[in-house]
Order: structure tokens, then sequence, then C-alpha cells
């Protein structure tokens, strides 16, 4: 199963998925999914709450997941790796154009 979609869009340590969806809350299946892309430190930013990507993540100490309103400098600079999913970047967008 693919727990997502890459878009065009990547940039060094920025990567924008189009979606990331788990089948289950385990810890194991969020290792499996960030091991596909190679990362091991990084905040994980989702649109809205989504209880399987969260919980997953919760274990893992180089891992944070935050919905766009809760996004802010000092986790950007903490981890390594930033991932977007496509529909957190456009309300972040819209976010910093107000």
């Amino acid at each position: 199963k693919e727990f997502f979609e890459v878009a065009p869009k990547y940039s060094g340590k920025i990567i924008v998925v189009d979606k990331f969806e788990l089948d289950e809350a385990k810890t194991k299946v969020m290792v499996k999914a960030l091991a596909e892309l190679k990362v091991d430190s990084a905040l994980v930013v989702i649109p809205q709450s989504d209880v399987k990507i969260e919980r997953s993540a919760r274990n893992l100490p180089k891992i944070k997941v935050l919905r766009v309103e809760g996004l802010n400098v000092y986790d950007l600079m903490r981890y390594e790796h930033l991932i977007l999913i496509e529909e957190a970047l456009k309300l972040l967008e819209e976010r910093l154009a107000a």
C-alpha cells in the first residue's frame, strides 16, 4: 500500500505530499511510511486533526505532528525535514497571505 503520493514539489528538506494516509494508528506503520521518504527527523504538518497520524507518531521522539494552526518557528527549526500535506500547504499559504 502506498501511504502517500509525492507531489512534484520537493526541494531539499521540504517534502510536499498529495496525501498521507495510514491504515491504522500504529507506530510501526508510521516508521515504514517515513522510511519510504528516507526521513528520520521531521515535522509533519496536517490540515486538520487526523487521529491515526497523530497517534502513530507520538512515540517517535524525532517526529512531531502539528496542524497548520499550530505551526511555529521553533518547531520548524528543530526538525531536519518538513513534511507538508498539499492541503495543509494551501491552508498555510492562505493564513500567511492574510
